[in-house]
């Protein structure tokens, strides 16, 4: 899954096994378990980790602004 993330955060995986560190600006790619938590769905809803519509650039930019805008 690719991720915008606006803070240092640390993704457990669903059984606790493991652990994937984003750090505040990370653009890329997280592991699929990473994203398969109650933790990281509240991240993304509280506006931490935005999900870009794809790996572009403007659509990169896009999910940065629409962050800063909800500060």
């Amino acid at each position: 899954m690719f991720v915008f993330s606006s803070r240092n955060v640390i993704l457990p995986s669903p059984d606790g096994s493991r652990a994937f560190p984003v750090s505040r600006g990370f653009v890329g790619e997280i592991p699929d378990w990473a994203a398969d938590t109650d933790y990281f769905r509240a991240l993304v809803k509280d506006g931490k980790i935005s999900l870009p519509a794809s790996h572009k650039d403007r659509d990169v930019e896009a999910a940065q602004k629409k962050r800063r805008k909800g500060d």
